[in-house]
């Protein structure tokens, strides 16, 4: 880090943008500065600890002079989209609003939930604001009309139908029930439904509901009132208008993480967006800049919830890309009631406890963990021996990073688990919290291991069955429904499917290895075009002489087939 330190403070007293680097070059983190090296000095006074993190994580430290602040600005969004630091502003949406599907290309179309409306041969309905609208409506659809929500094949094989059919949800094409000309009339009368076309729908709901009431039987009557209440909710358009096209954006920053809340106001249509994330000096200027590099429709007006400073910036940006002037304003008016909502959403997006929070607190670690790691072994009586780390930033699998080892055979877990963290921490940077599948022994092994090695490491252990936690000094057991221990849970269930997984890979090709090894005329030429082209034994054995013999000639095929037949009658 001083050899950092001394960088900065060559730097030049002039508008730019300056990079900090990982070790293999890559941009973690990218500013903008009107002086830079007053800039770039602040860091390394800063208490911050995704501040302290990033320039642990930081190898080198460049700049790019530019004429003026506002060119710098501009250099620093292009470059952001471009490279996707890390530690700065990302705008990945916190969640995709669902939306509804039927599959037209099916003889019996179905009705599903869908994140993305790409499908070919599909109609979509949405998206639903909140998300739990698109399962309130999906279930209502296949009342009223029996549209099916499986995504079984249809093929006239089935006798018999699901519970879906019985409890009134399905028309049952599965079974034959219903043919398919008639079950495509309901299907477009769903369409219509789902188009707004409800009038008849209600009637006949109304008419089912005081014939039950006048029968006394209340239980019926009050359902189909909950199927009138929800169909009148779906229907009912947005109470507001103001005639023109706007977007009402709210911003909120708290302690690094930050949540931005975006509604988009146009005639006759509303739509929302939420993004969320963490980052190092939180700017809703570039937030906002983001946005609209990803949706390219420009409003006639802004209007902020918030104190925004910079907002020429945003103007000066939308003008010269989109070649558009646009006012920035505060909420005036009956735009006030909205602006506070749209504030308040922001602000949801942030403020909830995190995992890693209570986390830090129940562990008593100098700061909230950020990068979680999990680590894990898995063998068959000490042969095929693998190890497995996954790695979680944010709370977030980041699968990119996870990494398999292939570890000496043995039958013990403790030794295994040693060799691995020696093997990983003098490569990899150390995480905030490494996360053991198992016991006190598990976790002894690994701190001596990293401490043979000169390396500290907050680690933990959890045990399966009562789920009890071990530290270095203590064990605990945190409640059932923690957010913490979910996490921990999350983290090593992760660990232990991506080491079982690799290890049935490792043991398959071991088996597959060894049968073909003793075929004469098999050397590792011919093993290896066999193991790209087949996944297991069972397929060689079933493939055609003529294409084996394509690939190691006739004798060795022939050979082949005939130890695999006497490999197969020897188990059978």
């Amino acid at each position: 880090m001083e050899k950092l330190r001394e960088k900065a403070r060559k730097f030049p007293l002039f508008p730019g943008v300056y990079f900090f680097r990982d070790r293999g070059g890559k941009p973690i983190y990218i500013g903008k500065a009107t002086k830079l090296r007053d800039r770039v000095k602040s860091y390394f006074s800063s208490k911050d600890p995704k501040t302290v993190r990033m320039l642990r994580e930081a190898f080198d430290l460049d700049f790019v002079l530019t004429d003026t602040e506002k060119d710098a600005f501009f250099l620093e969004n292009e470059l952001i989209r471009k490279y996707q630091p890390r530690y700065n502003i990302r705008l990945k949406d916190d969640k995709s609003y669902p939306y509804l599907e039927i599959r037209y290309e099916k003889k019996f179309p179905g009705i599903y939930i869908a994140r993305r409306a790409r499908r070919k041969g599909s109609l979509y309905f949405g998206p639903f604001v909140p998300a739990s609208w698109a399962k309130r409506i999906k279930e209502l659809v296949s009342i009223l009309f029996g549209i099916r929500q499986c995504r079984e094949r249809i093929d006239g094989k089935r006798k018999r139908p699901c519970l879906d059919y019985y409890i009134n949800r399905c028309s049952a094409p599965c079974a034959g029930i219903i043919s398919q000309d008639d079950y495509r009339k309901r299907v477009d009368m769903a369409v219509e439904f789902l188009k707004g076309n409800i009038g008849d729908v209600k009637g006949k709901i109304e008419r089912e509901m005081w014939k039950a009431a006048d029968k006394t039987d209340y239980e019926r009557a009050s359902y189909f009132r909950d199927l009138l209440l929800t169909i009148e909710e779906f229907s009912r358009k947005p109470t507001y208008s103001f005639g023109h096209s706007i977007d009402i954006f709210g911003f909120y920053e708290e302690e690094g993480r930050w949540g931005l809340r975006v509604e988009r106001v146009r005639p006759n249509r509303k739509e929302s967006k939420s993004y969320k994330g963490e980052g190092i000096n939180t700017d809703p200027v570039m937030a906002i800049v983001q946005f609209y590099e990803k949706y390219r429709d420009i409003p006639e007006r802004i209007v902020v919830g918030f104190t925004l400073i910079g907002g020429e910036r945003i103007k000066e940006y939308i003008n010269e890309k989109f070649g558009k002037h646009i006012a920035i304003e505060t909420p005036k008016g009956e735009e006030n009631f909205l602006a506070e909502l749209v504030q308040k959403e922001a602000e949801k997006l942030v403020s909830g406890r995190r995992p890693e929070e209570e986390l830090s607190e129940s562990l008593s670690l100098p700061s909230v963990p950020y990068i979680i790691e999990g680590m894990d072994i898995s063998h068959f009586s000490g042969k095929e021996v693998v190890g497995s780390v996954v790695v979680f930033e944010g709370g977030r699998p980041k699968k990119e990073e996870y990494r398999h080892y292939k570890l000496n055979e043995r039958n013990d877990d403790f030794a295994n688990l040693a060799e691995m963290a020696r093997r990983r921490y003098p490569k990899h940077p150390v995480p905030d919290l490494l996360l053991i599948d198992g016991g006190r022994g598990q976790l002894s092994a690994v701190l001596e291991a990293t401490s043979s090695l000169g390396i500290s490491v907050n680690a933990i252990s959890i045990a399966k069955g009562e789920e009890r936690i071990f530290t270095d000094k203590r064990d605990f057991t945190l409640p059932w429904d923690s957010p913490a221990l979910k996490l921990l849970q999350r983290i090593r269930d992760e660990a232990h499917r991506f080491a079982i997984t690799f290890h049935r890979r490792v043991r398959k090709k071991r088996e597959f290895s060894t049968i073909l090894e003793e075929v004469k005329g098999i050397g590792k030429k011919r093993m290896l075009s066999l193991l790209r082209r087949y996944n297991s034994l069972d397929e060689i054995r079933q493939a055609p002489i003529g294409e084996l013999s394509s690939i190691v000639g006739r004798k060795s095929a022939e050979a082949l087939k005939e130890k695999l037949d006497e490999n197969r009658n020897r188990h059978s």
